[in-house]
């Protein structure tokens, strides 16, 4: 007879969660602090306040403590649903650091599939506080029913505000030795590559305040070089623009889906440029959908594809595509700060930001590059390259830029033609604004930059 097992365990294995986060095991720490930060990084920005981020490490637990709004009790309980993803950004497309929907629906399970050796006593323990509450989560599994299983209690907290979420990530058995088990600490194994990757952050985000306490030692304090910086907001409008048409047709059927009695009015005042009444009136005149609703509109039991693609256009010709430079610029400012508190020599200091659109899609990208000041002398340890790179203000646990335009250069190949290897005392930064990003993998490790579309490039020499 078949078996029936549940799809929900497929977060409770080393490999779904692989899958899931695009990093093997080892680098999960990596992955559960980028997480953190781009929510807290975003949570902050939604409500305008300059963000200001605390990274603790103590021993094996990892936490991050932000200065916004404090996530709501509601979206933890949709969190601890693994039969649904949650997302606030999942369906529209916009400059934004993520938009996958499952980043703590993959951090919850990683201390227990770390200690899957423990047979039935491992777990999996995350606290999340926020609003004068602390959630403290266990997951484990049902080995009978085959999915996860959740343990879910709360307590008062004295965080004050924002929101603190703590995962403890055990050390993994990794082999056996003369009868002898061998754990790796991942934590400390991955310091280096930590503390890297957390004062990437400050590198491409000026209105950061950012700090990293390893183990009690300050190891990372930076203060915000702009704490008025701005860029574009994932609360802002979306420009149709944006869209090709399966973009477009997934973002109507996620409004109906929310919103079932939401009109083709309501719809298209929603996007950049569209909020004048008489665009709305031209727009809904040439698509036919005046006094329509948006599931009618679209098709009640089949896509519409002519209706989806006539509204698509018709929004596209009344509004205007969105400046590449009404993104965000980081700016040669806060870049030569951040260089030359890094050790960089002033006058080997160079800036090039290129601002273009291709398709529609407008993009900025912003590099810096100078020399270690310890490079330039003939004494003492030269110090090796430094590299810092991201996309919409979110830098890469490892380098994401494999491609850039379609003779597939990679950036390790840019910095080899100018000497500039790893093994060369260079400091060298790259970030890439982009409405849309096209990501080759699930985990956003590696991105395409395509080379049409260059409409202003500006030099510093």
């Amino acid at each position: 007879m078949p078996f029936t097992v549940s799809r929900l365990t497929e977060f409770c294995s080393r490999k779904e969660l692989v899958n899931q986060t695009g990093y093997e095991f080892r680098d999960w720490p990596l992955v559960i602090i980028k997480e953190l930060i781009d929510n807290s990084l975003d949570s902050a920005e939604e409500v305008g306040v300059a963000p200001s981020i605390l990274v603790e490490i103590s021993g094996d637990v990892i936490a991050v403590t932000d200065n916004g709004p404090g996530i709501p009790a509601s979206i933890i309980e949709q969190v601890l649903n693994y039969a649904i993803r949650v997302s606030s950004r999942e369906a529209y497309v916009s400059p934004t650091r993520g938009a996958q929907g499952n980043a703590l629906k993959t951090i919850l399970p990683m201390g227990y599939v770390l200690s899957e050796h423990l047979g039935e006593d491992a777990s999996g323990e995350t606290i999340i506080e926020a609003h004068g509450v602390a959630h403290h989560i266990r997951f484990s599994v049902d080995h009978i029913k085959q999915e996860p299983k959740i343990a879910h209690t709360t307590e008062t907290s004295s965080l004050p505000s924002g929101t603190r979420i703590r995962a403890k990530l055990p050390k993994p058995k990794v082999y056996e030795y003369e009868n002898e088990n061998y754990f790796d600490d991942l934590i400390a194994d991955s310091r280096d590559s930590i503390i890297r990757l957390v004062e990437s952050y400050a590198w491409i985000n000026p209105h950061l305040t950012l700090q990293l306490i390893w183990n009690g030692e300050n190891v990372i304090d930076i203060k915000a070089s702009n704490p008025d910086w701005k860029k574009w907001l994932p609360t802002w409008p979306t420009s149709p623009h944006w869209y090709d048409l399966g973009r477009f047709r997934r973002y109507m059927a996620a409004h109906i889906s929310n919103r079932p009695s939401i009109t083709v009015r309501e719809f298209i005042s929603e996007f950049d440029g569209m909020t004048s009444t008489a665009k709305q009136k031209l727009v809904l005149a040439e698509t036919g959908a005046s006094h329509m609703s948006l599931h009618n509109y679209f098709g009640l039991h089949k896509a519409n594809i002519e209706n989806i693609a006539k509204l698509l256009a018709s929004l596209k010709a009344h509004s205007k595509p969105v400046k590449p430079e009404a993104l965000g610029i980081i700016g040669k400012e806060h870049l030569f700060r951040m260089f030359e508190a890094s050790g960089g020599e002033p006058a080997t200091f160079k800036y090039t930001r290129t601002t273009g659109v291709a398709a529609g899609i407008p993009r900025v990208i912003e590099v810096a590059f100078g020399i270690h000041r310890d490079g330039l002398t003939a004494a003492g340890r030269v110090p090796a390259a430094k590299s810092i790179s991201g996309v919409n203000w979110s830098p890469g646990i490892h380098n994401p830029f494999r491609q850039l335009g379609h003779n597939g250069v990679s950036l390790d190949a840019i910095l080899s033609e100018v000497r500039a290897s790893a093994s060369q005392p260079v400091i060298v930064a790259l970030h890439v604004a982009m409405a849309r990003v096209a990501y080759l993998d699930r985990g956003k490790t590696r991105i395409v930059i395509e080379g049409e579309g260059v409409t202003e490039k500006d030099n510093d020499e």
